[in-house]
């Protein structure tokens, strides 16, 4: 080999080391999130610059649910989400998304509210009734396909109105719905306006994770940039467990921006019932197999999914 080969193949090798480096230092991770209670953590790291400090440059963007951050994940406009487990499992199959990590278990900031109004005192009594749900999100699958058969009422004997969360309380205080199946803060604005009742939450039901997902491309290409934007979730969420008042008034503030004119009892509420944890579950891959079935079943996926395989664990490991 003389020198001009030599020179050659050291100097491809420089720009191919040098190339993943500079996409990794000066392009953004697009991170879609849902703006309810599940934010709350990503809204702590953007307001407190957590990402920053760990050293990973990150835009965040905002969704009305994981359904629409999921479809922007799909669509390339986005690199990672959070989102529940029925959309993450459609998403698997369209588009390849994998898991990095739990935004967290939300069994405990789902319920069923019905309106003070309605006379409704317990889940039975929602036979007949007409409910409001966003469908094709987490929430709806637990409260059709858990909870009401839960109560041994059959999808045909009550109405469902598809309506985005943040509708459900002016929907039910209007009367165009006796309840909802909503996620915090709704439910504790319903029960603190005294417009609702909360008949159950979900965690005696479902666990429900949310699940932080990017697809196999960013997964391999960037893994670098995901390992410091997991450290700047950790310490986002250790302020939430360590610190609820200092939450409670960042997310507090967050939503009041959005028109939402609420105190931050309320949030501090809401946010008590979820419960942070990045790590996976002993039991989380049963959970997703199971539901993997149902949407099977369902003919919402065409074949079971890999579920080793979309729970990835690579990036997890590489936290302390």
């Amino acid at each position: 080999m003389n020198r001009r080969d030599l020179l050659k193949i050291i100097g491809a090798g420089a720009l191919t080391a040098a190339l993943p480096a500079r996409a990794q230092s000066k392009e953004p991770l697009r991170f879609g999130i849902q703006t309810t209670i599940w934010g709350a953590v990503a809204i702590i790291a953007e307001a407190e610059k957590l990402f920053d400090k760990a050293g990973a440059k990150v835009d965040v963007v905002k969704f009305g649910s994981g359904a629409q951050a999921r479809d922007a994940m799909i669509a390339g406009h986005i690199d990672i989400v959070s989102i529940g487990s029925p959309p993450f499992l459609l998403g698997v199959e369209k588009a390849g998304l994998v898991a990095i990590g739990i935004s967290c278990y939300a069994g405990g900031t789902l319920s069923l509210v019905a309106s003070k109004k309605s006379g409704i005192k317990s889940v039975a009594d929602l036979k007949g009734k007409k409910i409001a749900s966003q469908l094709a999100t987490a929430t709806d699958n637990g409260f059709q396909n858990k909870i009401m058969p839960a109560f041994g009422i059959k999808k045909d004997e009550y109405e469902v109105v598809n309506s985005k969360f943040a509708e459900h309380v002016s929907a039910m205080a209007s009367g165009a719905v006796d309840a909802f199946a909503g996620v915090e803060p709704f439910p504790s604005i319903a029960e603190t306006e005294g417009l609702g009742t909360i008949l159950t939450d979900y965690s005696k039901y479902d666990i429900v994770p949310v699940i932080l997902a990017t697809n196999h491309k960013v997964l391999a290409s960037r893994e670098a940039d995901l390992v410091k934007f997991m450290r700047g979730w950790i310490m986002a969420a250790d302020i939430f467990r360590k610190d609820p008042k200092k939450a409670a008034s960042i997310v507090g503030n967050f939503f009041r921006g959005r028109g939402q004119k609420i105190n931050d009892d309320v949030y501090r509420l809401a946010m008590s019932r979820m419960d942070v944890s990045t790590s996976y579950r002993p039991e989380l891959k049963k959970y997703m197999t199971d539901l993997a079935q149902v949407l099977v079943k369902q003919k919402r996926l065409g074949e079971m999914p890999n579920i080793d395989r979309a729970l990835d664990q690579r990036i997890l490991k590489k936290i302390p």
